[in-house]
């Protein structure tokens, strides 16, 4: 089953920019409608075809060379190309390696690193413009990043499948895009609600494909998140050596480096209860497992050796944690 329809893009081929058989024509076409770049023809009829869709941050476009062609446009500065062979099959070169693709791939062409690609005779793709500038906007709200970790550069892992769950989602989504397309004398549609759109499509590609902003903020949460679990620890460690002493909020956020409404949220997060909770569930296991052991303790020595001063509250909570009350812990 091919991946897209004749349906889907025919708004799109219905705007066409160009036609050509000539070889100069259509180097000069390409360089003046997307970029500047070197090219190097081979076998086969020129047939070219460019029809092309602006919208605000993005530009819908298809592309036919129809003959063997080496595109050189270096970096491609600011924007990002993805491109989607709708027959035959291309050839990308770039720093990280060279891929094919072929109808049913895709692959997004990063903005700052060199490229060359290969064109073969078969070859149409439908192609996606993204403004560079629009989709780092649309990371930083999506992965928000601090200093040298903030959105820069984006590169994405190439290529991807437009056959699995997320590359059916997205194709739907370029379609709906082209869709929206107005005909000729019509006003069109809001061009705030369209602007929208485009950034969702952006998210879209952000969110679900392997991509160098994603990775970094994977990887400064992980980070965070690391450190938060060592100030849990700490947390913890410092009640648990305490627990016959009466302690305050104050000093366990201290120990663990945190102010005490950090803990606060610090507890509520990982552990679903406060401090406090935490601390009297501490001290009330300590407490049974020293009832348990039957070492001749009273259930008052106990309950003061924990940390517990008021010795009906020691009992209720017990019951309530335990279900049954101190006294029967030491009798069984």
């Amino acid at each position: 089953m091919e991946a897209w329809s004749s349906q889907q893009l025919s708004p799109l081929y219905g705007r066409e920019v160009f036609r050509s058989r000539a070889a100069d024509e259509t180097h000069a076409r390409i360089a003046c409608e997307l970029k500047p770049h070197r090219s190097v023809w081979h076998r086969g009829d020129v047939d070219a075809i460019f029809c092309r869709a602006e919208l605000s941050a993005l530009s819908l476009c298809i592309l036919r060379y129809g003959c063997d062609v080496d595109i050189e446009p270096d970096a491609l500065g600011n924007f990002v190309l993805v491109q989607m062979p709708l027959r035959g099959h291309a050839d990308i070169h770039h720093a990280g390696g060279s891929l094919q693709i072929h109808p049913g791939q895709g692959a997004v062409i990063s903005a700052h690193k060199p490229v060359r690609l290969r064109w073969h005779a078969d070859c149409e793709q439908l192609m996606l413009k993204i403004e560079l500038s629009r989709l780092q906007e649309v990371a930083r709200h999506a992965f928000p990043l601090r200093g040298a970790d903030a959105v820069g550069e984006i590169d994405f892992e190439m290529p991807f499948r437009l056959d699995d769950t997320a590359g059916t989602q997205w194709r739907c989504m370029v379609a709906s895009l082209a869709s929206l397309l107005p005909a000729a004398g019509d006003a069109g549609y809001d061009a705030r609600w369209l602007s929208h759109c485009e950034d969702n499509l952006m998210l879209y590609l952000l969110c679900h494909r392997p991509n160098s902003v994603r990775e970094r903020h994977d990887e400064a949460r992980h980070g965070s998140e690391a450190a938060s679990l060592r100030q849990l620890r700490r947390a913890e460690e410092f009640m648990q050596e305490r627990l016959d002493t009466p302690l305050s909020l104050e000093e366990v956020a201290r120990a663990a480096g945190l102010t005490r409404r950090g803990l606060a949220l610090l507890f509520r997060r990982y552990r679903e209860l406060s401090p406090g909770e935490v601390l009297r569930n501490m001290r009330l296991d300590a407490a049974h497992a020293q009832l348990a052991r039957h070492d001749g303790a009273s259930v008052t020595e106990v309950a003061l050796n924990c940390g517990f001063s008021h010795l009906s509250r020691f009992a209720a909570c017990y019951r309530e944690r335990f279900g049954h009350l101190p006294r029967e812990t030491a009798r069984h």
